[in-house]
C-alpha cells in the first residue's frame, strides 16, 4: 500500500484512477492541476508516486514533471495522456518513469504503479508502457 497523488483536471479520470488504485489497496490523494500537486508534495512526505495527466490548466503535467526533476525530486511519476503521443515521449525525456495512453486500462495502471514503486529509474533503462506492445516493454 502506498499513498499516490493523482493529478488530472477531469473529475471522471480522477475518480477512475482513484477506484483503480484503491482496489489494489493504495490510498489516493487527487488534485486538478500541477500547481496543486506541487502544494501537496510540499506538505506531505507520505506520497510515494505521482500519476499525472499532461493537459491541464494552471500548471500542466510536463511543467510539473520538469519542476520536480529540476528541483532534484526523484518521486516516481507516471505521465498519462489521450491527446498526443509526442507529449508523452517528451514527458519521458523530462523524467517520467512511465507513460500511459488514455483510455486507461486497470491492469496497465496497476502494472505501471507496481513497477515504479519497486524499481528505481535507473532500473528502467528504456522500458516503459506503450499501448502497441500491450505491456511494459522495450521501445
Amino acid at each position: 500500500m502506498a499513498y499516490i497523488l493523482v493529478v488530472d483536471d477531469d473529475p471522471s479520470d480522477r475518480t477512475l484512477l482513484s477506484e483503480i488504485l484503491g482496489s489494489a489497496g493504495h490510498k489516493v490523494v487527487s488534485v486538478a492541476d500541477g500547481q496543486q500537486a506541487l502544494d501537496v508534495l510540499e506538505r506531505r512526505s507520505d506520497i510515494r508516486a505521482v500519476v499525472s495527466d499532461l493537459r491541464m490548466p494552471v500548471l500542466n503535467g510536463l511543467r510539473l514533471i520538469r519542476t520536480l526533476r529540476d528541483g532534484g525530486d526523484t518521486i516516481p511519476i507516471i505521465a498519462i495522456s489521450g491527446a498526443n503521443a509526442d507529449q508523452l515521449l517528451l514527458a519521458e525525456d523530462y523524467g517520467a518513469n512511465a507513460i500511459l495512453f488514455k483510455p486507461l486500462r486497470r491492469e496497465k495502471v496497476l502494472e505501471a504503479v507496481d513497477r515504479i514503486l519497486t524499481e528505481t529509474r535507473s532500473d528502467w533503462s528504456d522500458a516503459w508502457i506503450h499501448p502497441e506492445f500491450g505491456s511494459v516493454g522495450e521501445y
